[in-house]
């Protein structure tokens, strides 16, 4: 029988989450909650496709299979942590680890692919993700320091068995011997990370697959080469799983409603600490602080933890002050905020980053999403003020900001 389940998870805040669903809910979408995850979320009724309504406009959900959210829930990090995200675009896992370590923590998203690269630094920006920076390497040749990373999550390339109902041709693709490459770049990328691993740290190794070969005979080889030890991992609930090796998971995706999905939680030997970093070097470029931001561009950003801007080949760029200390010999690119010509700095209004996270008096704060529908299709409110913009608001969500041109106010994501 075809699964038609849909998932999604909410891109917000803890306390955002009456919001973002009565955004929803006033658009005609029907959701259940997830009970493994508080921002997860099984789609009930959808009047319209998911990826246009209001809520995917700004950035405030994302649609992913919930099998999808289990490797960063089963690697859990805490707030401040940093991870190390090997195999990164298109993101989806990636938001989740942002989310989880905070503004103060750090994810580091590694994509070798160019296309693809793109894609996951599109969709970071589209959900905010300000705490993480992207790079682009073969991550088996990432140049980092031995050791160096207490967390890392490596959501390995596979044959993607557990995605025929997505993918129909995958097992056609990927039939008997054909995964041997995959399996070859498999061990390659658990060696690299194993390496890089800091003792006591913990690496999350996981795959859309059902096959073996690159799951746990994948667990046995980092057991017995690597020296890596696996780590009990929880039975997420709402989940069917099928025998798999101890200490390991494997989604039964028919009884779950979801993707197939393989994970194992792996443990080097060790007595887990702070791990130091080396000094990082010099960034590239013109530093800006947020003080100079704030008298060039009018964009308040002191309600976030300590960073600067950055400014190279006319663009701008989000810099929190853990990613200076990434290792010199690493090219990375932190968060895109807009660019920069002459003495000039033209910020992207339509970020939500700009936005306060509290309406004052000049603000546009709206109740009903017909209002928001009419701004987004192009139509103008009258306001009266000295501002050139004006940040609006979905209750207390904030949405961006209007551009004030006379009398009228607009939206523009241009």
């Amino acid at each position: 029988m075809k699964n038609t389940t849909r998932s999604f998870r909410l891109a917000c805040t803890e306390d955002q989450i009456p919001d973002v669903e009565a955004l929803l809910r006033a658009e005609g979408f029907g959701f259940e909650p997830e009970p493994f995850f508080s921002l997860a979320r099984t789609l009930t009724a959808e009047p319209m496709p998911l990826g246009r309504s209001i809520a995917a406009r700004f950035g405030y959900i994302y649609i992913q299979d919930k099998s999808s959210m289990l490797p960063p829930l089963a690697l859990a990090p805490r707030p401040g942590d940093r991870v190390l995200d090997m195999c990164a675009s298109p993101g989806s896992k990636t938001g989740i680890l942002s989310r989880m370590v905070g503004p103060t923590g750090l994810v580091l998203a590694n994509e070798p692919s160019p296309d693809r690269l793109a894609t996951l630094r599109v969709n970071m920006r589209h959900l905010g993700c300000l705490n993480v920076a992207t790079c682009k390497y073969e991550a088996q040749n990432l140049p980092l320091a031995a050791g160096s990373w207490p967390l890392i999550l490596l959501d390995a390339p596979c044959s993607g068995w557990g995605t025929v109902e997505k993918n129909p041709k995958a097992a056609q693709m990927w039939a008997g011997e054909k995964t041997a490459p995959l399996e070859e770049l498999q061990r390659e990328l658990l060696t690299k990370a194993a390496e890089l691993l800091a003792p006591g740290g913990r690496l999350l190794y996981s795959t859309c697959t059902t096959n073996v070969r690159e799951n746990e005979d994948q667990v046995r080889f980092a057991m017995e080469h690597l020296g890596l030890a696996p780590a009990p991992l929880p039975e997420f609930e709402s989940f069917s799983f099928a025998p798999s090796l101890p200490g390991c998971l494997l989604v039964d995706g028919e009884g779950s409603a979801a993707q197939g999905f393989f994970l194992a939680c792996l443990t080097k030997p060790g007595q887990a600490g702070e791990t130091e970093w080396p000094e990082g070097r010099e960034l590239p470029g013109d530093t800006i602080t947020r003080q100079h931001f704030l008298a060039r561009t009018g964009l308040d950003t002191s309600w976030l933890p300590e960073h600067s801007f950055l400014c190279v080949g006319g663009r701008i760029y989000l810099i929190f002050e853990q990613a200076r200390k990434l290792p010199g010999e690493l090219r990375w690119q932190g968060f895109a905020v807009g660019k920069a010509a002459g003495d000039s700095v033209l910020a992207d209004a339509t970020l939500r980053m700009f936005v306060p996270p509290v309406p004052d008096g000049n603000s546009l704060v709206l109740e009903n999403v017909r209002d928001i529908a009419a701004l987004l299709s192009g139509q103008s409110l009258a306001w009266k003020g000295d501002a050139r913009r004006r940040a609006f608001y979905y209750r207390s969500l904030p949405l961006g900001f209007l551009t004030v041109k006379g009398n009228r106010c607009l939206w523009s994501d241009r």
